[in-house]
């Protein structure tokens, strides 16, 4: 449509994207009416800021450490343990002739709480000391045939040769009361405490001595199943293929 007067103007596309045009005031009411045209500054598209997804912020997780670092913490631990508790034992039962008159002069309350606090350390340090040192020794044991972080080849002999002793000690122990009643002919029980003289009563005595072998040769076989694989790796491998 072609602008008039009263008549309604059609803007095209173009018109739109370069400016709104309006009549100019002085030419209204002309047939001739001149269209004026007011650019309209072009402004850039606002961009929305992106959101971004969460960054998971995760800290930096502590290097776990090899079995055998922890298992000989363990064992360094349980030593502790028995080196405190043997020492403070010994000591309580060494002064126990002066402690115990100076408890019997409590009376009621006192003496009760006093003398429970005595039984009770008199039974748990000696226990605390001996499984502070087979604690310790399972402990050390098995860090030295497990991954470590560096390797101790000294401490593992010593570690290696304490646990021997402490496995095949019963075994040894019940090895020297045959021995001892072989050379003087005579084998002694404690409960009930019987002596057994081979001169006079030699059934009695070779069967006390046969109990002490019995005993040597199941603790020795309990120990020694536990070491052979450790002790002969590639031996009990091949015969367990």
């Amino acid at each position: 449509m072609h602008p008039g007067n009263g008549s309604c103007m059609g803007i095209s596309a173009d018109a739109v994207l370069q400016g709104l045009t309006v009549p100019a005031p002085g030419d209204r009411g002309d047939g001739r009416s001149t269209l004026v045209a007011i650019p309209i500054r072009r402004t850039s598209p606002i961009s929305m800021p992106e959101t971004s997804p969460a960054i998971a912020v995760s800290t930096p997780s502590r290097p776990t450490p090899p079995p055998g670092d922890r298992d000989r913490r363990r064992a360094l631990f349980a030593l502790l343990v028995c080196v405190v508790a043997l020492p403070a034992s010994w000591l309580l039962f060494s002064q126990l002739e002066r402690l115990w008159p100076e408890l019997v002069r409590l009376e009621g309350l006192a003496f009760l709480a006093a003398a429970t606090l005595l039984g009770g350390a008199m039974a748990i340090g000696p226990l605390a000391a001996a499984i502070g040192l087979l604690v310790a020794v399972w402990f050390g044991v098995r860090s030295v045939y497990s991954p470590r972080s560096r390797a101790t080849p000294l401490l593992d002999r010593v570690i290696v040769g304490a646990g021997l002793l402490v496995w095949f000690a019963p075994a040894l122990a019940a090895i020297a009361q045959a021995v001892l009643a072989l050379t003087t002919g005579r084998i002694h029980f404690v409960r009930p405490p019987r002596d057994y003289f081979l001169a006079t009563d030699p059934i009695a005595f070779w069967q006390g001595v046969g109990f002490w072998l019995i005993i040597a040769a199941l603790a020795g076989f309990l120990a020694w199943r536990y070491w052979q694989p450790k002790l002969f790796p590639a031996e009990t491998a091949t015969r367990e293929a």
